[in-house]
C-alpha cells in the first residue's frame, strides 16, 4: 500500500462500474481539487471523465494514474449528493456511475472517443481492401476525423475493425480524446454606442457612397459661419454647382445671389436727420427707404457700395442634417443602427439589431472600424420563464384542518432547522481521511431512517397545495430552498403559473422536453442560488439547491415517479430518493395525495411517516366565490363549511366555503346490453352530456387508451394484426390511417385484404380516444371538442396550450386518457364520464386494483372543482370490484383494508419487497435458457444464505412476450431485503434487474 494524497474517482463510463478507483493527484493540482470535481483521467488505454468522490492519504495498490486535469474549475457536487447516488447504487442495485451521472449538469457528460488520421510516415505501400481504402481516402480528405463523424460517413459497421487493422499496420494513428460536451454557457454578441453626437455626425462621410450633394450638406453643418459663401463652400467641397441646385431645389439650403449692398463707414458729421438712416445699413440701394441721400454719403464718406457676393445657409436645423446626408449616401441603415442603440443606452444583442432593422454584421463592423459602436459578448441564461409574467397572489386564510395540518409541518421545519447545520460550506475545504475513517464512516445511518416524511392526506380539492406554499414559505423566510415534484410535464405548467404567481421571480422550471441549454443553465442558477424554487418531474430531484430545506411530491401515488426499462439505470423511484435526499441534509419531505400509494399509507400507519389529513374539500372563501359567481352570472352550490354542525369553531378564523366531492353513479355495462344499448355511451352517461351540452357547462370523457381501435382483425380466418418486432396487436389510427405499434413505434399502412387468408372482411375491435373523440362528434355535432393525450401532445407547449384553451372554455367536451386524472383544477367541467374501468383492471399485475382505485378517484377528483358541483358517471362490466366500489364511495379507508388483506396473504409490498429480473433475446429459446438458469442460481443463492422469507418465482415469458424483435422472459423474487439474495450474485449484462418494480408485465 503507497501512502500520499489520492483521489478516489468514479469512472464516467457506458459501461457499468460500481467501484471507485485510486488516482494520485500532481502537486500542483493538490490546491485546487475538491471532492465532487469532474477530473479527466487514463482508464485502461482510454481517456475518461469522472468524479472525485473522495480524498484519501493512501491507495490498495503501489502504483496509481495521475490525474489528468480538471474538467471544470470548481466542483460539480456536494457531498450530499455523492451520499444519495452511493444510496441509489445500494437501494436500488445499480453502476454507481450511473447514479453519479443523473446528478452531473445536464450535457457535461463527455464520452470516450477515438480520433483517426493517416499516418505521415506511411509509404503508401501495401495491400488494401475496398473499405480500408474508403476510410483511408475519407481521412485523406478531410483530416483526423473522431470514430462517431466516420460513422456517419461510412455506414459499413465493419469500419471499426479496418480502422483497427490499418492501426496495427501502422497505416493509420489513432489517439483517445473525449467528446466535446452537449451544453456550455451562452454568450451573444452585442453592440454598443460608444461615440457621442459630434463623433457621429463627423463619422457620416465616411459612411455609405459618395454623393457630392451630401458632401456641401455635410460642410455647411459643420462651419461655425451661417452664411459662407457659395464659391468657397463650392471650393472646399469641389463639387459642381449643379448639386447646390439641387439641395436648394430640395429646400435643404438657401441660395442669396450676389448683389451691392450699401455698407456704413465712419458716422461722423452725420447730420441728425440722416443718421437714423444709416443706422440701418448695410442694405441693397433698392432697399434704401430715401434713396436721395446716398450719393451725398457716398461723397462725405459715410457710406460705400460694395459688391456682395452668393452665399448660401442651411434650410433646416442641424440635428436634421445627419438623417439626409445618409439618405444620399443609401447609408439610411447606419442612422438606424445608431439611432437604436442611442435610444437603448446599453449593450444590445446582435440579433436584436438584426431584427428591428434588418442589419448585416458588415454594417456593424463598419461602424466599428469608425470607432462609433464596439462589439462584445455578453453572457446570457437561457431561461424558460423568462418571457413569462405572472400576475401576483395573495395568500388566503386557512380552515382549521389546514391551520392544523400547517402547524404540525412547521413545527417539525423548526426542529430540523435547531438540530443541526446542514449547510455544504464546509466541502470548500479539501478534507483528506484516511482508509480508517472511510470504513468507520461506510456503517452509517439508513437516511430513510433519519428523515420522517410527511404523508398529506387529502381529498380532491382540500387545498393541499397551500400547505405546500405555507412551508415553502417558511423555509425561503428562512434562507432555504425548495424542490417541488410532479409526475407529469403536463402538470408542470399548471404548477408554475400557481406558485410563480405567489413566488414571483424566484421560480424555475427543469424537465426533460427543455433544451440541454436550458437544463445547463436552470443547473447553474441553481447552483448559484440565483433561484428559491424549482418544479419539475422525478428529474427536478437533483438540481443542485445550496440550501434545500423542503421537498415536496405532489400525486406521490403516481407510477411515474419509477425510472423503469427501457431507459437505462438506476431503476429508482423518486419518492423514495427524496426521502434519501432529505435524511442526508435534513430537509423535510412533504408527500401528498388524494389516493396515497399502498406502500406510502401503510408506513405512515406504522409510524414510519407522518399522516395529515385534509378531509374535506375546500375551494374558496365567500367574498371570491360570490365575487367570481356574479362576475359569471352563476349560482353557487358552495356552503360554508361549518354547515351541519360540523366545525362551527372555525367560523372566527374564515369564511371558507366548501362543496362536497361529487357524486358518482356506477353503471353495469352488461344491463346496458340487456336492454338492447350496444352504444359506448350508456343512457346515463348520454342524457348526462346532453344535459351539461344544455347548460354550456364542461365534460371530460376518460378512456385509458390512445389511438382509434385496440386491435384488427380478419373476419374470415381470425387473424390480429401484430407487430412483427413485438408481438403484441397493432392499434390503428385513424386520422393516417396508419397501424402503430405503442411499444416500439413501427407504423404501418391499413389493410385491405388479410395477409394470412386474403379476404377483405377487416374489422377494428375496441376504442381509442380518436374513434371516441369521432363518435362524440357524431352523436353531439354541435360541441367543440378537444382531444388531450400523448399523440396531441408531443410538441413543445402544446400541454400548455390545450389546457390553456379549456380553461377558457373554448372547448365543451375533453376527451382524454390518464393525463387528465393527474391533478389538473378544471373549475368548470361539472361532468367527467369513464368510458370503462375494467382496463386496468384485467391485467395481471399485482397491483391492478390500486391503480384501478387511484385512476378512478383521481379523474373523477377533476368534477365539481369548481362554482357548479359536479358528479361523475362511471362505466364497467365489473361493478362488483372492491376498487371500483371504494372508489365510487371516495372511500380510501375501505380500499386500503381490502388492498392490504389482499397483499398480506401474497407476501405482497409493502410487506415484502419486489425484485423483477427481466431478459429479451432475438431467440426465444436462448432467452428461456438464460431465465431457467438465472432462476436456478437465484434459487440456490436464496437456500445457500437461509432466506427462508426470499420466494423466487418463474422463469415465466412476461406478459408482453415479444418487444421490438426481442423474447422476454421474467424472473419475479419477493424478499425482505434485495440485497442480501442479490449481493454477489454475478448477472450478466442482457439482464435487467428492477428492484420494486412499478410493474412486472
Amino acid at each position: 500500500m503507497s501512502t500520499g494524497y489520492y483521489a478516489e474517482v468514479v469512472v464516467n463510463i457506458e459501461t457499468a462500474i460500481s467501484d471507485a478507483y485510486h488516482y494520485h493527484i500532481p502537486a500542483d493540482m493538490r490546491p485546487a481539487i475538491r471532492v465532487g470535481h469532474l477530473v479527466e483521467v487514463e482508464f485502461g488505454r482510454r481517456l475518461a471523465q469522472g468524479i472525485v468522490v473522495a480524498l484519501v492519504d493512501s491507495a490498495p495498490v503501489e502504483e496509481t494514474k495521475p490525474i489528468i486535469s480538471l474538467i471544470t474549475p470548481e466542483p460539480v457536487l456536494w457531498a450530499s449528493q455523492i451520499d444519495l447516488a452511493r444510496w441509489l447504487s445500494h437501494h436500488y442495485m445499480a453502476p454507481l456511475n450511473a447514479c453519479l451521472r443523473l446528478l452531473l449538469p445536464p450535457g457535461l457528460t463527455r464520452w470516450a472517443d477515438s480520433v483517426y488520421d493517416v499516418n505521415p510516415y506511411w509509404s503508401g505501400d501495401g495491400r488494401l481492401t475496398d473499405l480500408q481504402q474508403q476510410l483511408v481516402d475519407l481521412l485523406r480528405r478531410r483530416g483526423d476525423l473522431r470514430s462517431r463523424q466516420i460513422g456517419r460517413v461510412i455506414k459499413d459497421k465493419k469500419w471499426s475493425a479496418a480502422a483497427t487493422q490499418l492501426v496495427n499496420r501502422g497505416i493509420l494513428r489513432r489517439a483517445s480524446v473525449l467528446d466535446p460536451p452537449r451544453a456550455r454557457p451562452k454568450h451573444v454578441r452585442t453592440v454598443e454606442l460608444i461615440a457621442g453626437p459630434k463623433r457621429v455626425f463627423a463619422a457620416a462621410a465616411h459612411l455609405g457612397r459618395p454623393s457630392k450633394a451630401a458632401d456641401i450638406l455635410h460642410y455647411l453643418a459643420e462651419l461655425a459661419d451661417p452664411l459662407p459663401e457659395e464659391a468657397k463652400v463650392l471650393e472646399k467641397t469641389q463639387t459642381p454647382v449643379k448639386y447646390l441646385d439641387t439641395l436648394v431645389d430640395e429646400g435643404l439650403v438657401t441660395r442669396l445671389p450676389a448683389a451691392e449692398i450699401v455698407a456704413p463707414l465712419s458716422a461722423a458729421d452725420v447730420p441728425a436727420d440722416q443718421a437714423e438712416l444709416i443706422a440701418q445699413l448695410p442694405l441693397p440701394p433698392d432697399e434704401l427707404s430715401q434713396p436721395e441721400y446716398l450719393p451725398r454719403w457716398l461723397d462725405a464718406g459715410w457710406a460705400r457700395v460694395e459688391a456682395q457676393p452668393a452665399l448660401v445657409s442651411l434650410a433646416i436645423p442641424r440635428r436634421q442634417v445627419l438623417g439626409h446626408v445618409l439618405r444620399m449616401r443609401g447609408a439610411e441603415v447606419y442612422g438606424r443602427i445608431l439611432t437604436l442603440l442611442a435610444r437603448e443606452a446599453l449593450a444590445v444583442p446582435i440579433g436584436e439589431v438584426y431584427e428591428a432593422i434588418g442589419a448585416k454584421i458588415s454594417h456593424l463592423r463598419k461602424l466599428a472600424e469608425l470607432d462609433l459602436v464596439r462589439l462584445g459578448d455578453e453572457h446570457v441564461w437561457r431561461d424558460s420563464l423568462a418571457d413569462r409574467d405572472f400576475a401576483p397572489a395573495a395568500p388566503p386564510e386557512l380552515t382549521l384542518d389546514q391551520a392544523r395540518v400547517w402547524g404540525r409541518i412547521k413545527v417539525a421545519m423548526i426542529e430540523a432547522s435547531e438540530a443541526g447545520d446542514w449547510d455544504d460550506s464546509a466541502d470548500d475545504e479539501p478534507e483528506v481521511v484516511t482508509s480508517e475513517a472511510r470504513e468507520e464512516g461506510d456503517g452509517s445511518i439508513d437516511p430513510m431512517d433519519a428523515a420522517t416524511p410527511f404523508l398529506l392526506h387529502g381529498v380532491t380539492g382540500s387545498g393541499k397545495t397551500e400547505i405546500y406554499m405555507r412551508a415553502i414559505e417558511f423555509a425561503l423566510a428562512r434562507g432555504q430552498q425548495a424542490i417541488v415534484m410532479v409526475p407529469e410535464i403536463a402538470l408542470t405548467p399548471q404548477t408554475v403559473r400557481r406558485f410563480a404567481a405567489r413566488f414571483p421571480g424566484r421560480v424555475a422550471v427543469l424537465h426533460s422536453a427543455l433544451s440541454d441549454g436550458e437544463r445547463y443553465d436552470t443547473w447553474r442558477r441553481a447552483r448559484q442560488g440565483l433561484f428559491d424554487i424549482v418544479i419539475g418531474p422525478r428529474s427536478a430531484l437533483f438540481t443542485p439547491l445550496p440550501n434545500l430545506g423542503v421537498i415536496v411530491v405532489d400525486e406521490e401515488h403516481d407510477g411515474s415517479y419509477k425510472q423503469t426499462p427501457p431507459v437505462p439505470p438506476p431503476y429508482y423511484h423518486a419518492r423514495e430518493a427524496a426521502i434519501a435526499l432529505a435524511g442526508f441534509i435534513g430537509a423535510i419531505v412533504i408527500l401528498g395525495s388524494a389516493t396515497p400509494d399502498v406502500v406510502t399509507y401503510h408506513r405512515a400507519q406504522s409510524g414510519r411517516y407522518q399522516l395529515l389529513e385534509l378531509p374535506k374539500r375546500i375551494m374558496g372563501h365567500r367574498r371570491r366565490i360570490e365575487s367570481q359567481a356574479e362576475r359569471l352570472q352563476i349560482a353557487s352550490r358552495y356552503r360554508p363549511l361549518s354547515a351541519g354542525g360540523e366545525g362551527q369553531d372555525i367560523l372566527t378564523m374564515d369564511e371558507a366555503l366548501t362543496i362536497p366531492l361529487p357524486p358518482i353513479q356506477i353503471v353495469d355495462m352488461r344491463q346496458e346490453l340487456r336492454f338492447g344499448n350496444r352504444s359506448v355511451f350508456s343512457r346515463a352517461l348520454d342524457a348526462a352530456i346532453s344535459e351539461t351540452l344544455a347548460r354550456e357547462e364542461q365534460s371530460i370523457l376518460f378512456l385509458n387508451r390512445r389511438g382509434s381501435a385496440t386491435f384488427v382483425n380478419c373476419r374470415d380466418c381470425g387473424h390480429v394484426m401484430n407487430c412483427p418486432r413485438c408481438g403484441i396487436p397493432l392499434t390503428y389510427h385513424q386520422p393516417n390511417m396508419l397501424l402503430v405499434c405503442h411499444q416500439c413505434g413501427r407504423r404501418e399502412a391499413q389493410p385491405h385484404v388479410c395477409p394470412n387468408c386474403g379476404s377483405d372482411r377487416i374489422r377494428y375491435f375496441g376504442l381509442g380516444t380518436e374513434r371516441l373523440a369521432e363518435m362524440v362528434r357524431e352523436r353531439w355535432p354541435e360541441a367543440r371538442l378537444v382531444r388531450w393525450d400523448r399523440d396531441t401532445t408531443s410538441e413543445e407547449g402544446s400541454h400548455e396550450a390545450l389546457l390553456g384553451g379549456f380553461i377558457n372554455r373554448e372547448s365543451d367536451i375533453l376527451v382524454g386518457t390518464q393525463m387528465i386524472a393527474k391533478g389538473l383544477d378544471l373549475p368548470f367541467v361539472t361532468l367527467v364520464g369513464v368510458i370503462s374501468a375494467d382496463i386496468t383492471l384485467g391485467l395481471p399485475d399485482y397491483n391492478t386494483g390500486e391503480r384501478a382505485f387511484q385512476v378512478l378517484a383521481q379523474v373523477a377528483g377533476r368534477a365539481g372543482r369548481g362554482l357548479l358541483g359536479g358528479r361523475v358517471v362511471v362505466q364497467t362490466y365489473n361493478p362488483e370490484h372492491y376498487a371500483v366500489r371504494a372508489a365510487a364511495d371516495h372511500d380510501y379507508a375501505g380500499f386500503y383494508v381490502e388492498e392490504i388483506r389482499f397483499r398480506t396473504r401474497q407476501s405482497l409490498p409493502p410487506f415484502r419487497r419486489m425484485v423483477r429480473l427481466l431478459v429479451s433475446d432475438p431467440v426465444n429459446e436462448r432467452a428461456e435458457r438464460m431465465a431457467r438458469e438465472m432462476g436456478q442460481l437465484l434459487k440456490l443463492t436464496a437456500h445457500e444464505r437461509s432466506l427462508a422469507a426470499t420466494d423466487v418465482l418463474g422463469p415465466t415469458p412476461a406478459f408482453f412476450t415479444r418487444l421490438d424483435g426481442r423474447y422476454r422472459w421474467h424472473i419475479v423474487v419477493h424478499t425482505p431485503d434485495p440485497y442480501r439474495l442479490l449481493q454477489g450474485v454475478s448477472i450478466p449484462k442482457p439482464w435487467i434487474v428492477d428492484i420494486d418494480p412499478e410493474s412486472t408485465l
